[in-house]
């Protein structure tokens, strides 16, 4: 793999899980606030949707610990290119990967934890630590990207956030729910599966009604009462990018995860506040 393929894998990994940001530069990232268990809805919509994202949830968290290897593909204008990737998942705070080239030489092993990051980019030798925060993935990666939307798509499953503050609708699809939130200028749709609770896909909208990235999980396996999607892909439709993760051998919760970045001694290091 020549080392301006490897890069470009890497920049593209990363900027398919972020949303633009308007013009206006108005709209904020999502927050991990779910008040489905503290707050007691009174309006009967509100509250039917509160429900469905309290069973979402819930399924979702029975599926943890997760060990899942396969192939990377990133399609855009410019390039199409896949890549061998092995994931180590810990809800809610810890995701592992490593990215490998031909022959199983390295491209880039990174641990994404909630406040803390360590990213190493082998083939330029080079380590970057720092906080995990919307700064730090946008610098690192040119384009403001959340956690939570790279856990889900990781994990194989989803959780939807919801705050008090949202605007909550719910529509009905035959077999599935279309839950609705939105916050600020920012919507929401999830499809969530009436009988199993798994979420189909979900989508982010401007305040314009045009997508800004798009979530789809498929090939479903079961553990428990949750489901595992082997095969995610996420679409930036105004970028023309093409982002799938499709995972060939998946080991559900697992009683150990080892989440080591081995960084070289000799190696270029970076810390970012």
């Amino acid at each position: 793999m020549k080392k301006s393929t490897a890069l470009l894998i890497l920049f593209f990994l990363f900027s398919s899980f972020s949303y633009l940001k308007a013009q206006e530069g108005t709209d904020t990232l999502i927050s991990t606030i779910d008040d489905t268990v503290s707050t007691t809805e009174d309006d009967a919509v509100r509250k039917q949707v509160s429900d469905i994202i309290k069973e979402v949830n819930k399924r979702s968290s029975g599926i943890d610990n997760i060990i899942s290897s396969g192939e990377l593909k990133v399609k855009t204008a410019k390039i199409d290119n896949s890549g061998d990737i092995e994931i180590h998942v810990k809800k809610k705070d810890d995701v592992w990967f490593k990215i490998e080239g031909p022959l199983g030489k390295d491209v880039a092993i990174a641990h994404f934890e909630r406040k803390r990051f360590l990213f190493f980019d082998a083939m330029n030798d080079e380590a970057i630590t720092g906080s995990t925060n919307i700064i730090n993935i946008g610098t690192l990666t040119k384009i403001r990207c959340t956690f939570d939307d790279m856990l889900n798509a990781f994990s194989g499953t989803v959780r939807i956030p919801k705050a008090k503050k949202d605007s909550l609708w719910m529509e009905d699809e035959g077999s599935q729910y279309v839950l609705g939130l939105k916050r600020g200028t920012i919507t929401r749709k999830y499809w969530v599966d009436k009988t199993n609770y798994s979420v189909f896909k979900y989508i982010y909208y401007d305040k314009r009604g045009q997508i800004l990235i798009q979530f789809e999980f498929s090939n479903f396996v079961a553990s428990g009462d949750g489901y595992y999607a082997k095969t995610v892909e996420v679409r930036r439709p105004r970028k023309n990018e093409y982002f799938r993760l499709k995972m060939e051998s998946v080991n559900l919760n697992q009683s150990y995860l080892d989440f080591k970045v081995d960084v070289p001694s000799d190696a270029i290091r970076k810390n970012w506040h």
